[in-house]
């Protein structure tokens, strides 16, 4: 009967290398590539005095060292109807593209009924953006090869 003989044991110890272990600048070194999005710091605006034309907006920071994005540190402010402007614009970029599909997920719900304006309502609304902003930067295909979702982060002004 054949002695049962463990894996370790039958490799040459000498081949292995030993690891060292990580230094702490190792550990705490900026990552190869990374893309880091906030969606915070909701501002409400009355531009004329009245509810009428009353609209919030969202700052989106970005940090990045990703060669498709020529800033590093980025921080604009958009409003909710920008959001859906890159939303469309997103879509309309994958369809003329050859990547394999990539599904863009559904905006946060438009608030119809109740106080849009309301802090609580505001805060849920940011919550939401900063998840769904996270979903669709976070997709690698995204990050390396979509003009939109740069001009999106980067530009102050976005018009598609």
């Amino acid at each position: 009967m054949r002695q049962f003989q463990s894996f370790s044991s039958t490799v040459e110890s000498s081949s292995l290398e030993p690891q060292k272990p990580a230094s702490s600048v190792d550990l705490y070194a900026e990552p190869e590539n990374f893309l880091e999005i906030e969606v915070a710091n909701p501002k409400t605006h009355l531009p004329h005095n009245d509810q009428r034309g009353m609209y919030t907006d969202y700052e989106i920071i970005c940090r990045t060292n990703l060669p498709s994005f020529s800033k590093r540190l980025s921080n604009v402010r958009r409003r909710y109807s920008e959001f859906e402007l890159f939303r469309k614009c997103l879509l309309k970029e994958l369809s003329l593209s050859s990547h394999p599909k990539v599904v863009v997920p559904n905006l946060p719900g438009k608030i119809i009924l109740g106080n849009r304006f309301s802090d609580e309502v505001i805060e849920e609304r940011k919550e939401d953006l900063n998840k769904w902003m996270n979903a669709v930067a976070g997709h690698p295909l995204l990050q390396t090869g979509s003009k939109v979702l740069v001009r999106f982060i980067e530009n102050p002004k976005f018009t598609g």
